[in-house]
């Protein structure tokens, strides 16, 4: 779960209407919506009002719940690094929290705010000064380009803000139809959104600030961000804590795919290709409330003493994969928690693990790559990978097949993970056979190790000999950019 933001923080210097308070405006007003016009749109307003109150309303409201839910930063802040054990991140908890808060304020002023413009005043002027809602006119395409500023705690700023809807000439709405969704490109939809800033800071505290991440351990970094978000909202917001029990508990759906889950092998989000068939919504939801569920079992009433001795154990050390988060919760608490975490794993995967079917299947899967059974070889290798989702070679010579399958998105994740994997140490890693785009995949990982001179060893003899094999000269095109970046050249 993330905190959606589409806003972008742009200067815009232009002349522009003001609309100020002053100004002869006629008001609507239902819920905690109000519309305001100029004489002769009451019409337009009824109209504007209607579609405020389906689309707008809902999405306002939710960002009211997120500022009452931070209404004190100070103690939440300190309530987070308390429980990570990390009190010298206060003051980095407090600023992340309070800018969410402040944006939410300024955002559920603003939208519930609007006012009738006419077109040709935006056009006269260059556009609209909407207080944190700031509107160019395009005069080449007659088009407006609305973007939100990073103003939210000014208060002054905020005060005038507004959400402008343009009225043509003869007396239409612009883009009526597309103003709920317009909206919600800038408030976003979900009443989940009224929480998520803080499961958006806890995990950010815990995988940046603290350096607690590894590519494969995210059932550590969900489940304690999870069960702190989750005991926050409890203690700061009962009209939340609804909510945070839907959100973060096991839900009836999410055990219906509890046999499917394998925590052990559930990369971070970055490594995943959300875009890709195998991905399913469903799945994820269920690995995420599982491994909160994990945790929260562990950490059981005594949460808020073990939880910052787990994590002394662990922040700062730049490589808290499993093995070594296991190693911290057994010297805290005395479990031998691997054998807890295998317990979310499918039944068939944790056969494989102790009877060591991984190997086998590695080897099966090289004898199928050099034979170019490249479907069945990329099949056997993922299988193989949820048994030892570390191995590097494995995970590299899939990333080849799939190139031969046409899976090249899906392959170019499993290079940033193998990447990410060689980040945290040495490990020794072979392609199976020699082919063009296990070529392409070498390069692909020399660039993003930093290897720029290896990465053009790879690429330069694949391109010479096949000339239209376009990622590769994309590839080479970046290698080239990236040089000359690093020599301070542009362009």
């Amino acid at each position: 779960m993330s905190y959606r933001t589409i806003s972008v923080a742009i200067a815009i210097v232009f002349a522009c209407t003001n609309l100020a308070a002053s100004d002869d405006l006629k008001r609507l007003s239902e819920d905690t919506i109000s519309v305001w016009y100029p004489a002769g749109m009451q019409v337009q307003a009824k109209r504007v009002l209607a579609i405020a109150r389906d689309s707008i309303e809902p999405s306002v409201r939710v960002h009211r719940e997120t500022a009452s839910l931070l209404e004190d930063v100070n103690a939440m802040s300190r309530s987070i690094v308390e429980l990570l054990g990390a009190d010298e991140k206060l003051d980095e908890t407090q600023l992340r929290l309070r800018t969410y808060a402040d944006r939410s304020k300024a955002l559920a002023h603003c939208f519930s705010n609007v006012r009738l413009v006419k077109k040709i005043d935006v056009v006269r002027d260059g556009g609209i000064d909407g207080g944190v809602l700031q509107v160019k006119h395009l005069p080449d395409t007659d088009d407006f380009r609305m973007v939100l500023t990073e103003d939210f705690g000014n208060a002054e700023t905020v005060e005038k803000s507004f959400f402008p809807v343009i009225v043509n000439a003869d007396g239409s709405i612009r883009s009526e139809r597309q103003l709920g969704k317009l909206v919600l490109q800038f408030l976003g939809s979900g009443d989940t959104i009224a929480i998520a800033p803080v499961h958006e800071t806890v995990g950010y505290i815990i995988a940046e600030q603290l350096k607690v991440f590894h590519p494969l351990s995210r059932w550590f970094n969900e489940g304690v961000s999870g069960w702190i978000t989750w005991r926050a909202v409890r203690q700061a917001d009962g009209k939340l804590s609804k909510l945070a029990d839907v959100v973060f508990g096991v839900s009836a759906r999410s055990k219906q795919f509890h046999g499917k889950v394998n925590l052990l092998a559930w990369p971070q989000a970055a490594f995943q290709n959300r875009n890709s068939p195998d991905y399913d919504p469903t799945l994820e939801t269920a690995h995420t409330q599982y491994a909160i569920e994990l945790i929260s079992q562990l950490l059981g009433k005594n949460g808020a003493s073990i939880l910052p001795r787990i994590m002394g154990e662990l922040n700062y050390t730049g490589s808290a994969d499993t093995d070594s988060i296991c190693k911290a919760i057994l010297k805290v608490t005395g479990k031998d928690f691997r054998s807890v975490l295998l317990t979310h794993v499918p039944d068939d995967i944790r056969e494989g693990i102790e009877s060591g079917e991984a190997k086998a299947l590695a080897s099966r899967a090289e004898d199928m790559v050099q034979n170019r059974q490249w479907a069945a070889a990329v099949k056997t290798m993922r299988r193989a990978l949820e048994m030892t989702p570390e191995d590097v070679n494995l995970r590299l010579n899939l990333a080849c097949a799939q190139r031969e399958t046409g899976q090249d998105a899906d392959s170019e994740f499993q290079v940033f993970l193998v990447a990410a994997l060689l980040g945290k140490g040495t490990q020794p890693f072979h392609l199976y056979e020699d082919t063009f785009e296990g070529r392409y995949v070498l390069a692909r990982l020399a660039i993003l190790v930093g290897n720029l001179e290896s990465a053009k060893d790879f690429l330069q003899p694949l391109i010479d000999q096949q000339p239209d094999h376009k990622d590769a000269k994309r590839a080479m095109d970046e290698i080239r950019t990236l040089e000359r970046a690093a020599k301070g050249e542009s362009g």
